[in-house]
């Protein structure tokens, strides 16, 4: 029975939604070559719909970087998110160790060297996956193409968003402790940049073509990450980097709090603003560096951004207003 048949069969007579034989349709083809007659299936389909909406987002013409990243299915997980970031990177390990690939095309003849980025990036946990963690890790698994390393991007970016969602739940508390933990938080991620930049330029420029209209721009936690420091000038709300992610903006023009305006600019908020402000600051730089490995310099980004340009000019923005230091 076809993948197709199989969800048309679930939404005729119920049962168990065959997981398996439609991810791995999604996993053979890539999301961008999906077989018409599955996507016609699971439009169709009254079953889960935040997993459908996933696997439809390029045939309902709603694809963004939310959805590339499946980010609404690991946004309602349960848990810890730091057991996440060791279960992704964990998923991204072993796929790269596997002897073969069910991502095929410009594998890499070695990848020990990204293995060990990856495993410097993971949390210090001892996890071992539940099924419903097993059955998430294939479920957030959905490049576009069936290139090898689109699995590495997938699961760092991946990575990044739960530690910005984690770094805006530290932040939140308003307190130069969190602020430490934030900085930690960011660095420990550090390695991460470092096995991007073991991607072969061309193997992402192949599964690049198909990610149009699905850039880190519109990342939720990151600008949320960025508006918990200060409150961005109006020329940044007004641009498309807050554009791109409304609800946040609606959240900064209602005035919510910040730690510029929060925290009281003692001896020990200087210390914990600047090295939150040299961490973030470090990331922003290193992911343009990347950026321009892959793209170029001036070669547009995907999600109709300027791409390297932007964040080059992203690298200059404060972090903070300015913390006054007072004996």
């Amino acid at each position: 029975m076809t993948a197709a048949a199989a969800v048309r069969a679930f939404t005729a007579s119920g049962g168990d939604f065959p997981y398996g034989p439609v991810l791995d349709e999604f996993l053979r083809h890539g999301k961008h070559h999906v077989p018409p007659d599955l996507l016609d299936a699971l439009a169709g389909c009254p079953f889960d719909p935040v997993l459908v909406d996933v696997l439809l987002d390029k045939f309902d013409k709603r694809y963004d970087y939310r959805s590339y990243l499946a980010l609404p299915l690991l946004d309602r997980a349960e848990g810890d998110r730091d057991r996440l970031v060791a279960l992704l990177l964990d998923d991204a390990i072993a796929f790269e160790e596997a002897p073969g690939s069910r991502l095929p095309d410009l594998r890499p003849a070695d990848t020990a060297k990204r293995v060990r980025h990856l495993r410097r990036a993971r949390p210090a946990l001892d996890v071992t996956p539940t099924p419903a963690e097993r059955l998430l890790l294939r479920c957030t698994m959905l490049p576009v193409a069936t290139v090898h390393d689109e699995h590495l991007f997938i699961r760092v970016l991946q990575a990044f968003e739960l530690t910005f969602a984690q770094i805006v739940t530290d932040l939140s508390a308003f307190s130069p402790e969190a602020l430490h933990l934030a900085a930690d938080r960011l660095r420990s991620r550090g390695p991460l940049w470092s096995a991007l930049a073991t991607m072969s330029v061309e193997a992402f420029q192949r599964f690049r073509r198909y990610t149009e209209g699905a850039s880190a721009i519109q990342s939720r936690h990151y600008k949320l990450m960025e508006s918990l420091a200060r409150r961005p000038d109006a020329a940044r709300l007004a641009s498309e980097a807050y554009l791109s992610v409304p609800e946040v903006r609606v959240r900064v023009l209602a005035g919510g709090p910040t730690i510029d305006a929060v925290l009281t600019p003692d001896r020990a908020t200087h210390a914990a603003m600047t090295d939150f402000a040299e961490a973030l600051t470090q990331w922003r730089r290193t992911h343009y560096r990347v950026a321009v490995r892959m793209l170029g310099p001036d070669r547009p980004g995907t999600g109709y951004t300027a791409g390297p340009s932007y964040l080059a000019e992203a690298r200059a923005i404060p972090v903070f207003t300015g913390c006054p230091f007072r004996e």
